[in-house]
């Protein structure tokens, strides 16, 4: 009985190990970003595996490459520095890019062209080439081909290899369908193969929709990963490429608009195809006009990326992400660090008054904020002066938060920062109470251009004993408005009054009723804003008057509109 309770045991154990040697292991997910020669940028290093450097070209001669702005490519490769485990790669081609066919079509000149690109390799410190060859056989990007180009991409590929060697990593970008190259004939000699899932359709249909769907043309993300699979291209081997930008109507006047100022015009609406996994723009006549990404999509196809088991994701390209660095994030979140689909925190510079009358308000508002931060999937960073931001600071938020902060005290360059934050719609705002605490107070002068964006107003007078007041909302439609009663009591606060009314140049969401103050007083302003939102700019932005006793956060109207106003100035757009 003993003996053959070992030999179970040990059956059993051999088939464990049998299994366990038989699973593939798999290898750690790559996200790729295409850098451009062109723009200025210099990307964060830590939130990708590798970086193609956008372009070389294979030069007149048809023996050599040429590098468009090769101090940028020596500046991303010192990038190395911050991140030793950063693989950085030459992408030779790109769309428009020729010489390809000649150059591939002799043994001579494609020994001079891998040579170079061996020498390049080396003397830039490089991890490798990747190919853009857009496409073998075709000449619709206006460059020459030849009907033999497929069978001298695999030898162009076999040639490379052997002249960079196994240590170096040799890629290549691939059109949507897997047309024009034999991957079973080349695919050994591939680290692995971008595919550019992107650009496959024109308005009125999305560009880069997921799944089939409505708004999707006739080539989408999952038919792209399908026919290379078909073709031959392993699972492991395979780069989901996803676009950081929207394809649409150029000449439609709504999106020029758009473009412009933020604002998508009366008519045109923001919409999510919830097959195809992607979000778009339409006209006043329902048409899509504009496919384009956002978090959400991308970490869609993140994930699509994770069921599917590939190799990992790649981006065009980096420097169009926005100020906050959304969508790099959306990759490195998903695929780097949680393995599942994830949307970045939303990030959120409070600008808090501390001490003082003001300090039980600001006190109970950061502390809300903190404990529904994960909840509203918020990073909070909070500051007590303006004077301490350091230029450019702003762009990395998608909200400045004013908890009772004064508009004066800022330093020029934080000044100039938030006009830039606000009137290029970098980001959007909140203020509450002292925010339009505006004139010379404490030995600063008026910011004309705060006061303008609050409506033209300057600070005149308050009722120095604090009240309760019937607050009367004008705008139940806005987001900031939802499920907020017609009428509500905001109680023991100041009532601030203005040199002029705000309302001509504000949209204006609620006023007081000054005959329900609970305190006798001359201090009015017979019409009285007390929420209003700027909507000549492309900011997201509210400005609550109220805000100065820390009971406001016992009211439940009151904690719905601070939660209104969050939610909709962080929303993606």
């Amino acid at each position: 009985m003993k003996t053959s309770h070992y030999i179970c045991l040990l059956v059993a154990l051999l088939m464990l190990l049998t299994a366990s040697a038989q699973k593939p292991v798999q290898e750690d997910l790559v996200v790729v970003a295409y850098v451009t020669s062109w723009t200025e940028e210099m990307p964060d290093p830590t939130v990708m595996t590798h970086i193609n450097y956008a372009f070389g070209h294979v030069n007149d001669s048809f023996d050599g490459v040429r590098i468009d702005n090769p101090e940028r490519l020596r500046r991303i490769v010192g990038l190395k520095s911050k991140n030793p485990a950063l693989k950085v790669m030459l992408s030779i081609g790109g769309w428009g890019s020729g010489r390809f066919s000649e150059m591939a079509a002799t043994e001579k000149n494609r020994a001079a062209f891998v040579g170079d690109c061996a020498r390049i390799v080396s003397d830039y410190g490089l991890d490798g080439i990747d190919i853009d060859w857009e496409y073998p056989t075709q000449s619709s990007a206006g460059i020459s081909s030849s009907p033999d180009d497929t069978a001298n991409f695999t030898l162009l590929m076999r040639d490379l290899r052997k002249k960079l060697g196994n240590k170096k990593l040799l890629t290549a970008a691939t059109v949507c369908d897997a047309r024009y190259i034999d991957f079973r004939a080349c695919i050994g000699y591939l680290d692995f193969v971008n595919v550019m899932a992107y650009d496959m359709a024109d308005a009125p249909k999305h560009h880069a929709a997921l799944f089939p769907s409505p708004v999707s043309g006739g080539k989408t993300v999952s038919s792209a990963v399908d026919a290379h699979l078909r073709a031959g291209v392993p699972a492991a081997k395979l780069v989901l490429g996803m676009p950081f930008y929207g394809r649409g109507r150029r000449n439609d006047i709504g999106l020029k608009l758009y473009d412009r100022r933020g604002i998508l015009p009366r008519g045109y609406e923001k919409r999510w195809d919830d097959t195809g996994k992607v979000p778009y723009i339409v006209n006043p006549k329902g048409e899509l006009v504009r496919g384009y990404e956002n978090c959400r999509s991308l970490a869609a196809k993140c994930q699509y990326v994770l069921d599917r088991h590939l190799r990992g994701g790649m981006y065009w390209d980096y420097a169009s992400d926005n100020s906050q660095g959304d969508e790099r994030m959306t990759l490195y979140l998903s695929l780097m660090k949680s393995r599942k689909a994830t949307l970045p925190p939303r990030k959120v510079l409070v600008l808090a008054e501390r001490g003082g009358l003001h300090e039980p308000f600001t006190a109970r508002g950061l502390r809300w904020l903190e404990d529904n931060k994960e909840r509203l999937n918020m990073q909070l960073d909070v500051v007590s002066s303006a004077k301490k931001l350091a230029k450019d600071q702003l762009g990395g938020y998608h909200l400045v938060l004013q908890l009772n902060h004064p508009p004066y005290a800022w330093s020029e360059d934080a000044q100039w920062d938030f006009q830039q934050y606000i009137d290029r719609s970098i980001g959007n705002y909140i203020g509450f109470h002292h925010a339009t605490l505006l004139g010379e107070f404490d030995g600063f002068g008026m910011w004309e251009w705060f006061s303008d964006f609050m409506g033209g107003i300057r600070f005149e007078n308050y009722i120095e004993e604090r009240c309760d007041g019937k607050v009367v909302v004008e705008d139940r439609l806005h987001p900031v408005m939802s499920g907020v009663p017609e009428t509500f009591i905001i109680e023991d606060d100041e009532w601030y009054t203005y040199n002029t009314n705000p309302r001509r140049n504000v949209h204006v969401l609620a006023h007081v009723d000054e005959d329900s103050y609970t305190v006798s007083t001359g201090i009015k302003m017979g019409d009285h804003p007390v929420v209003w939102t700027n909507p000549w700019t492309g900011a997201r932005n509210v400005y609550f008057q109220f805000g100065h006793s820390d009971r406001l956060f016992d009211n439940p109207v009151f904690v719905h509109l601070l939660e209104n106003a969050l939610r909709w100035t962080l929303e993606e757009k």
